[in-house]
């Protein structure tokens, strides 16, 4: 498949669920946290992973540097060529993606499984369902 924009290959190989890199944290993203967790993403895409799946079914709080940070991830993927999908099953990650415009920006799944087939299937910019709407 060719971008219309770029006019590059936007094709993806098969990948396997040994090609997904896993990142997972719990309680709050914001002010006080989100270096390290801005850290955290930065040491996974370093390695330019095929795909990278951030857990976020721990996190009881993301404030907007959160989001900020996650948009940022993806963008960087994007430029890598790396898969990137969050995991997020709770409103309190949820909402603040929503009403961010940020899960329009980066896919977003309610589950690790689902998110791993999406990985599997090849899946790039299609919506995910989303749950607790």
């Amino acid at each position: 498949m060719l971008d219309q924009l770029s006019g590059t290959s936007t094709a993806r190989a098969a990948l396997t669920e040994e090609d997904v890199e896993f990142c997972s944290t719990k309680g709050n993203i914001d002010l006080g946290t989100v270096s390290a967790f801005r850290s955290r993403l930065g040491s996974r895409l370093d390695a330019a992973p095929p795909a990278l799946v951030v857990d976020l079914t721990g996190v009881t709080f993301i404030g907007s540097v959160g989001v900020a940070a996650l948009i940022a991830a993806n963008t960087r993927a994007e430029q890598l060529g790396t898969f990137f999908a969050v995991v997020a099953d709770n409103q309190c990650v949820l909402r603040p993606l929503r009403v961010t415009g940020a899960d329009r920006q980066v896919l977003v799944y309610p589950t690790l499984t689902e998110a791993a087939c999406a990985v599997e299937a090849g899946v790039s910019k299609i919506p995910a369902q989303r749950t607790g709407r």
